[in-house]
């Protein structure tokens, strides 16, 4: 499809998607008119959103067979596959021609300085000089505009090749005008020389663009085999000129030209280049193909953890940037842990408070693995801002607690329990100009810890991180609710305070044992100048018995609010200690 057909298709699509099912055929046969391809692109386009990645927060079945499958790149949509590779090919072709035009350049510029300092007469400075300058200004524009078109590029790339072109048929004409004008005995097996290495030199030629210029195999057919008549043509031309200016026969002179047949290197080279980018551009495209899920195309890998990745994507037809996490569920995992991973995924897509992540999308790929979009963010978690920074002053520590309790407030009035409150969780990005701005991840995302073999005869399966769980989730998952939760946030808090953890032990069970049966020292046996009003929050927040502890995350809030500190870290202040951050990156 041209451009403009896609430009089309994106339109269409945008419109139909936003329509009730039953009138989205007739708008699309009236937009598209005649054009059966930009009517079954958007048909397909249509097909995987509602069948394959659509959101359903509906759960009215609660059966494993709705669960979305995906295919990772099907047939029917691989237009947009393509587009990606020739954008992809646009760039490789840019910088590829300029590595091109400056090693001519290059190799002019030292050739011109060796014959300077050799005093040896010169012929040919004028074709040298435009060489050079058909080559440094091709350089110097593909180095600098980033933005060239397609059709530019390829202007420019029959500009650079044609210069090469011209240098070696050049260089072969004088070569022999000048063999013939010295008039050596062994002039005959000389001018075979030079014939056979015209060959040669346009077979490297060949080959070299074949391989090194990306291109469909028809492409490259169209370009390499007239390119192999060219050293054939180029003898015949010699021959004329030898003939006209020195009335010399050089059929008759060359009698050692092997390389001229039976074979022509220059036809051999360009077979193989043909068949070289046919194989190249089929692996680039399947490698486009593995980088699709649905309608997404994954550029980075931004993470990984366990039981999953998180690549940077865009959505392919929206060019909407956002965050893919694809998991992979532990093979034994029952229908009961699939379903209800299934489910709170979706509850995580009704979830509207700005502080909580944005989830886009959920599916599931032919392998089993689950993948979820959400929002991509800039900036860093909140480990990472204190392995940065160190402790945080309590005025900004408070500020992200009273933003994540935000986040928690509406997830806990829809029954959703986050069981996984850490710092990795938590992300401090940029919304809207606003610095520090907190934003909750990972809502209901089973984590497995494995309990050593020699203390329990079983494993056991706990949502949450050791390091910053609520007892309950170590001796009774099934019991966690808002509260653990809060006990959660409370150890962050704690940690973004102190730098460290309330309970820390040599192994993951050590750890929860003494989350279940030891009492944390307060904040400010680690710390000086924790105001006393946000250590007794910290502290209710850490109780065992989760009927001591603050009851909800509405609570929490109003009671962070109203410490002294709370309006002491404001936009002013997070947005200097953010370019002061940036400002020593740079240097």
């Amino acid at each position: 499809m041209t451009p403009q057909e896609y430009a089309r298709v994106k339109e269409i699509f945008t419109q139909a998607i936003a329509m009730e099912p039953a009138g989205r055929d007739a708008y699309i046969a009236q937009e598209a008119g005649t054009h059966q391809s930009i009517i079954a692109q958007v048909q397909s386009l249509l097909e995987h959103h509602v069948e394959e990645t659509v959101l359903d927060v509906s759960d009215a079945h609660d059966t494993l067979h709705e669960k979305i499958v995906l295919d990772a790149a099907p047939e029917s949509d691989t237009f947009l596959v393509q587009k990606d590779v020739w954008e992809d090919n646009r760039q490789i072709l840019r910088r590829r021609l300029m590595i091109i035009a400056t090693v001519i350049t290059t190799i002019i510029t030292a050739s011109t300085i060796d014959w300077f300092f050799s005093a040896t007469e010169e012929t040919d400075y004028i074709a040298r000089l435009i060489a050079f300058v058909i080559s440094l200004s091709a350089a110097i524009i593909l180095y600098r505009n980033h933005k060239l078109s397609l059709l530019q590029i390829r202007i420019a790339e029959l500009l650079v090749m044609a210069n090469v072109g011209l240098l070696a048929i050049d260089l072969d004409i004088r070569m022999t005008c000048n063999v013939i004008e010295a008039g050596k005995p062994n002039m005959s097996t000389m001018l075979a020389s030079i014939n056979n290495w015209n060959y040669v030199t346009w077979s490297l030629i060949i080959f070299t663009y074949g391989v090194f210029m990306p291109n469909r195999w028809q492409r490259a057919a169209f370009v390499l085999l007239p390119m192999a008549a060219v050293p054939y043509l180029v003898t015949e031309c010699t021959h004329l000129i030898v003939q006209h200016y020195y009335n010399e026969n050089l059929r008759e002179l060359i009698h050692n030209d092997l390389l001229g047949r039976p074979l022509s290197p220059p036809l051999i080279a360009a077979c193989i280049s043909i068949f070289a980018a046919h194989t190249i551009h089929g692996a680039r495209t399947s490698a486009f193909q593995a980088r699709r899920l649905a309608q997404y195309k994954l550029i980075d890998l931004i993470g990984e953890g366990g039981m999953g990745r998180v690549y940077k994507a865009e959505h392919l037809l929206l060019k909407r940037s956002c965050a893919i996490k694809l998991i992979q569920p532990d093979k034994n995992a029952d229908a009961r842990a699939l379903r209800r991973f299934e489910r709170e995924v979706r509850a995580t897509a009704q979830l509207t408070h700005p502080h909580t992540v944005q989830v886009y999308d959920y599916g599931q790929t032919n392998e089993g693995i689950f993948f979820f979009a959400m929002e991509l963010l800039p900036g860093m978690n909140l480990g990472e801002l204190i392995k940065t920074t160190g402790p945080l002053p309590p005025e900004r520590a408070i500020h992200f607690l009273i933003e994540v309790s935000d986040a928690l407030r509406e997830a806990h009035q829809v029954g959703l329990i986050h069981r996984d409150i850490k710092p990795g969780n938590i992300f401090v990005s940029e919304r809207g100009g606003i610095r520090d701005y907190t934003k909750l991840l990972d809502f209901g995302v089973v984590r497995e810890v494995k309990v050593d073999p020699s203390l329990s005869q079983t494993a056991m399966m706990i949502a949450g991180t050791p390091s910053f769980m609520a007892p309950e989730q170590a001796t009774h998952p099934e019991q966690t609710d808002a509260r653990s939760d809060i006990y959660s946030l409370g150890t962050v808090g704690y940690y973004m305070l102190t730098g460290r953890v309330p309970f820390k032990g040599q192994s993951p069970i050590q750890i929860m044992m003494a989350q279940i049966n030891e009492t944390p020292d307060p904040p400010s046996a680690h710390r000086d100048g924790i105001p006393v009003d946000l250590e007794t929050i910290i502290l209710k927040c850490l109780k065992k018995n989760p009927e001591e502890r603050i009851a909800s995350a509405t609570e929490l809030r109003d009671a962070l609010i109203a410490c002294k500190c709370s309006t002491l870290w404001t936009v002013a202040k997070a947005s200097q200690w953010w370019a002061h951050q940036e400002a020593g990156v740079k240097k």
